[in-house]
């Protein structure tokens, strides 16, 4: 009986000793005749194997004393204790197959119900085993799968309205597949955002419903309340009457693909927001220096089409102004020779398709590759038209402010011959003339060249050619003046009344400033003599109109403001024979000239004093 049983079977007296084994035990296990292995013990038949078949490739004579000594101490415990063991058990058979078998033991009693011998039933299981491994294998990569790339698997029974899960299920929802199979529809509908959710469940509905596959794309809240854009896709099955009662779908983490579209079309409307704003023309050039692509204001600058200019019906250098093109072409070929990426800048000319003059800036660099292929250049170009027109103005305009600087320089040095001419007037018909005199009139008439000259210092300190801070300037003259004339031991103050920030063009301000140096020095010279103490007051302030005028005279009176000038002292006053009209000294004659000049009218008044009061229109030049 035990003979015709496939599966091998063996059992062994109380001492280990193999006391029967079948023929599928013998020839398939062992490899040796049944009485060479009855009688002995394990150990002994593996020794027997070893010497009598050394040259088995199958035999690993280190791993199968390993393997005999765990299975003989095996035999041995239960010998022992009684009872029964299952347990599998791999390895390579006598015929060179390696083989799974589940293997079964148990312990068999005598007549007086001792232990006598142990029974071993073994049942080949590899084909059974191979199935299982490979279904795990599978069921493993899977797993590994679904969960390294985020992916959550489903299962829903539509009858039971339950979900099955697996894969990322805790990265996404919080639990593990392995202990929580099965959940409602409630575990993953709370967990789409409340913007999305209507939409979502009335879409699964539908196709639940229509048994149509989908695909959708919603945000679905982490366990870290923190949310993913999810892609789910649900497969529909029918039973055999056609009705949906499954549905198999897979959701997808996709939240750094949405990230990367989301800046990818930001990018993009950024670019055409760019393009469709630039002032300019953005242009890439093949290395023959033909466009590849230009954008911008193509057609506003240059009156051709971008496709034009693609196409090849216009070429760039083609439109560039025959006055500077060898300077470009210069600049072209300087940048194709040079070995590194060299940045060029060039303003040149272009003709407009109108026929009118464009002036542009063009910047751009080579562009160099390092698999062999040709080098391209990309740049801009912008149209400064508008700035080329502004510099030639600026230019015309300094030049006729250097014209009319040479001008007033002019003017003031024929001042200066006038006012030498004057002095030498005085001297000319008199037969004897004093060395004092004479250096007293050379000194006046170095004052009045200084007053000038001060004039031209603040303009410079100033920062400005056009406009004279008479206020600053009236302070510092007076100051001078009172450094030059020291009238003994007298104690003369200077008390200056001046409005702040008047300024005044050098039309005026000459005549002016000439006018205060006479009449603070006159005052310096003869208003104290014979006195311990006195004071000169200047007062310079804008007279305000109090007349009502229509908006045109009131925009004349902004423009043209009316002032005044008064200078006082304390001195012993000009004597009554002096006729401000007619003053026969050379400084009073002088002011009168000076106000004439200013378009003034100059009042003289002797009372415990003197006292000129000079009023005068100006034109406001505060900027």
């Amino acid at each position: 009986m035990l003979d015709t049983m496939l599966n091998p079977i063996c059992y062994k007296d109380r001492n280990g000793i193999y006391v029967r084994v079948n023929r599928t035990f013998a020839r398939q296990i062992v490899g040796l005749p049944e009485e060479e292995i009855i009688g002995y013990t394990l150990p002994e038949v593996a020794s027997k194997i070893v010497e009598k078949f050394p040259e088995r490739t199958f035999v690993n004579e280190t791993l199968l004393l390993e393997h005999v000594a765990e299975w003989n101490t095996d035999d041995t415990e239960l010998l022992n204790r009684g009872g029964a063991s299952t347990h599998e058990y791999e390895g390579i058979c006598a015929d060179g197959i390696k083989r799974t078998f589940l293997v079964n033991k148990s312990t068999f009693d005598n007549e007086e119900g001792e232990i006598a011998g142990l029974v071993t039933v073994l049942q080949d299981i590899t084909e059974l085993d191979e199935v299982e491994k490979k279904l795990k294998k599978d069921e493993e990569r899977y797993r590994v799968v679904t969960t390294q790339t985020g992916q959550i698997v489903f299962d829903y029974d539509i009858t039971n309205k339950k979900i099955s899960w697996s894969g990322a299920t805790r990265k996404l929802m919080g639990f593990d597949s392995k202990n929580f199979k099965s959940t409602g529809l409630d575990v993953w509908l709370n967990r789409v955002h409340p913007e999305e959710r209507d939409r979502i469940w009335q879409t699964f509905e539908n196709c639940i419903k229509c048994g149509e596959n989908l695909c959708m794309e919603y945000r679905f809240r982490r366990m870290d309340e923190s949310y993913a854009w999810i892609e789910e896709k649900l497969i529909c099955l029918k039973d055999e009457k056609g009705s949906v009662n499954r549905a198999l779908g897979v959701m997808k983490d996709i939240t750094e693909r949405k990230l990367v579209q989301e800046r990818l079309e930001f990018s993009e409307e950024n670019y055409r927001s760019f393009i469709q704003n630039f002032k300019g023309i953005a242009f890439q050039l093949d290395e023959n220096f033909f466009p590849e692509f230009m954008h911008g204001q193509v057609k506003e600058i240059t009156g051709y089409s971008e496709e034009e200019f693609l196409l090849r019906r216009v070429s760039w250098v083609g439109i560039i102004h025959p006055e500077d093109l060898p300077l470009v072409l210069k600049d072209i070929e300087d940048i194709r020779v040079s070995s590194y990426n060299l940045s060029r800048e060039l303003d040149f000319r272009i003709m407009h398709k109108s026929g009118k003059i464009i002036w542009v800036h063009q910047s751009y660099q080579k562009v160099q590759r390092k698999d062999g292929r040709p080098d391209k250049y990309q740049g801009t170009a912008y149209d400064i038209t508008e700035k080329k027109e502004a510099e030639k103005a600026l230019e015309n305009l300094e030049i006729a402010r250097k014209k009319e600087t040479h001008h007033r320089i002019k003017n003031n040095l024929q001042v200066i011959s006038s006012l030498l001419d004057l002095q030498a007037e005085k001297f000319r018909n008199r037969k004897t003339i004093k060395a004092s005199e004479v250096l007293e009139g050379f000194r006046e008439s170095q004052d009045r060249v200084m007053s000038i000259a001060l004039i031209h210092k603040e303009l410079h300190q100033g920062g400005r050619d056009d406009a004279l801070n008479f206020s600053l300037y009236l302070e510092k003259l007076a100051k001078n003046l009172f450094q030059t004339y020291r009238v003994g031991d007298t104690d003369i103050s200077l008390n200056l009344n001046i409005e702040d920030d008047i300024f005044f063009d050098t039309d005026i301000a000459v005549p002016l400033g000439m006018t205060v140096n006479e009449l603070i020095s006159n005052s310096l010279k003869y208003a104290f003599k014979g006195r311990d103490k006195g004071k000169i007051q200047i007062k310079l302030f804008k007279k305000k109109d109090s007349s009502k005028l229509s908006s045109r005279e009131e925009e004349s009176a902004r423009r043209s403001a009316r002032y005044a000038l008064i200078i006082s002292d304390n001195g012993s006053g000009i004597p009554e024979t002096v006729n401000l009209e007619d003053p026969g000294t050379l400084g009073l004659q002088l002011v009168n000239s000076l106000v004439d000049q200013l378009d003034g009218k100059i009042q003289l008044k002797r009372n415990g004093g003197t006292k000129f009061t000079i009023n005068f229109s100006a034109t406001e030049n505060n900027r």
